[in-house]
């Protein structure tokens, strides 16, 4: 009997310390899924850039004006969406003695393709020389 009672002792004994250890640790989680890089062939950023051509200045016949224009060309790789034209009268030291802003003949302006503008002042014996600005979007 005492050996039994010893067996049971000692089962006891093996139980009680076994519940004592800790659990085993959770299983790490799974790494994410490597993600599958490609690659593309991304387009060139289209640009403007409108210039001034041919800009002239001619008299009227009978003298009373002066008809300022020139050729917009477009010199990007966009189609333009507007375009503005400032034409300035300027005495010899550069002052502004009038200024106009013509429509150019198209708003749209094509890569490679051109509009005209053309602006009217009156001839007056201060003004010197003409400049023009062309900006577009």
């Amino acid at each position: 009997m005492r050996r039994i009672r010893r067996t049971i002792g000692s089962l006891g004994l093996a139980i009680g310390t076994l519940s004592c250890v800790p659990p085993a640790p959770p299983a790490p989680p799974a790494p994410p899924a490597t993600p599958v890089f490609s690659e593309e062939q991304l387009k060139a950023p289209e640009q403007l850039d409108v210039a001034i051509i041919d800009f002239k200045e001619a008299p009227s016949a009978d003298s009373k004006t002066v008809d300022v224009s020139g050729t917009l060309v477009n010199r990007g790789t966009r189609t333009t969406s507007e375009v503005h034209v400032h034409v300035e009268a300027l005495d010899k030291e550069g002052a502004v003695v009038a200024s106009t802003n013509p429509a150019p003949s198209t708003q749209l302006i094509a890569p490679g393709s051109t509009a005209t503008f053309s602006a009217k002042f009156e001839r007056r014996p201060e003004i010197d020389r003409y400049h023009a600005e062309a900006i577009s979007r």
